[in-house]
C-alpha cells in the first residue's frame, strides 16, 4: 500500500514537460502580439543567470537555453511603454526580445504561455526594466485567442529563475510554478508563486523564496514537493536556509522546514493594481 501511494505521488509530482513544436510557439507569439513581425534572433543569447559568493545567493535563468525571437510593433500597453523607454535618447524601442515557454492548460483546449522580455537597445528605468507575463491563450475557430494574462513584478526585474507545471495537491490537476526575481535599492529576491489552471490567471500562493537586503537579511526556501503533495493543497512547505536575520550572521546558515498558508486577499489586490498595467493604450 505504501508503495502504491508513493508510485502515485512521484507519477502526480513529475513536470509536463514544455510544448516544443515551432508551429505553436510561434502561433501563441502571433496571437499575444498581433499584426506584429515575429522572427527568431539567431543572433542573440540571453542567460541572466549569476553565480554567489560562497554563503550568498545564486540565480539561474530558467530560460537560459531558450530561442530569442525578435518582436516588432509600438508598445501595447503601459507595462510596454515603460519597459521600451530611452531616458538617455528619449527614442523608445519598438523591439522586443522575447524567450517562452508554452504548456498545455488542463481545460483540453487551452495552453498558457511564460514569457520573459525586454526591448532591445532600451535603456528603461528600475520600475519595469523587463517584463514577466503569463499568458492564457484558447483555440477558437482554428486559431488562439488570450484569455487572460498577469504581470509579474515589474520593480528592477529581470529574469525568471523557475518554470514548472506539476500536480501540487494530489487532484489530478496541474498547478503553474513561476518565480520571478525583483529587486529595489540594495535589495534583490524573488518571489514564488503558484497558478490553479482556472480560467482566469492569479496566483493561489505567493511567498518571497530568496531575500538579500544589504547586510540586514539573506535567506532562501526551495518548495518541498513530497510534504507539499501532502498537505493536498492546505499548505505548501518549503526547505529554509537564513544566512542573516536582522543584522546577524548565522555560519553555518540555520536550515529547516517550514509551511505557509495559500493567499490572502491584500496579495490578490497588489496584484490586480499591477494587471492595470496591461490595460492596452489607445492611439
Amino acid at each position: 500500500m505504501k508503495y502504491a501511494l508513493f508510485l502515485l505521488a512521484a507519477a502526480a509530482l513529475a513536470d509536463t514537460p514544455p510544448i516544443a513544436d515551432e508551429t505553436l510557439r510561434l502561433a501563441a507569439l502571433h496571437a499575444i502580439f498581433p499584426g506584429m513581425l515575429v522572427v527568431p534572433a539567431p543572433d542573440v543569447h540571453i542567460d541572466d543567470s549569476w553565480q554567489g559568493k560562497p554563503n550568498e545567493l545564486s540565480a539561474i535563468d530558467a530560460f537560459g537555453k531558450e530561442t530569442v525571437y525578435r518582436v516588432t510593433g509600438a508598445a501595447i500597453n503601459e507595462a510596454e511603454k515603460q519597459a521600451s523607454e530611452q531616458i538617455v535618447t528619449h527614442k523608445s524601442s519598438s523591439t522586443r526580445l522575447i524567450r517562452l515557454q508554452l504548456f498545455p492548460w488542463p481545460d483540453a483546449t487551452g495552453m498558457v504561455a511564460v514569457l520573459q522580455y525586454k526591448f532591445e537597445e532600451a535603456l528603461p528605468s528600475m520600475a519595469c526594466p523587463s517584463i514577466g507575463l503569463l499568458v492564457h491563450l484558447a483555440s477558437s475557430n482554428n486559431k488562439w485567442e488570450v484569455k487572460d494574462r498577469y504581470l509579474l513584478e515589474t520593480m528592477h526585474h529581470y529574469s525568471l529563475k523557475t518554470v514548472r507545471m506539476l500536480d501540487l495537491t494530489g487532484e489530478n490537476t496541474r498547478q503553474l510554478i513561476v518565480e520571478s526575481d525583483f529587486g529595489g535599492v540594495d535589495a534583490w529576491g524573488t518571489n514564488f508563486l503558484v497558478f490553479d489552471a482556472g480560467a482566469k490567471l492569479e496566483p493561489s500562493f505567493e511567498v518571497t523564496s530568496q531575500i538579500a537586503a544589504s547586510t540586514d537579511d539573506m535567506f532562501t526556501q526551495t518548495i518541498d514537493l513530497p510534504a507539499t503533495f501532502q498537505q493536498a493543497g492546505a499548505q505548501y512547505c518549503f526547505s529554509k536556509t537564513i544566512m542573516i536575520e536582522s543584522g546577524i550572521a548565522y555560519a553555518p546558515a540555520r536550515s529547516g522546514k517550514i509551511c505557509y498558508k495559500p493567499n490572502d486577499d491584500t496579495e490578490r489586490k497588489d496584484a490586480e493594481q499591477r494587471n492595470k498595467l496591461l490595460a492596452p493604450i489607445h492611439p
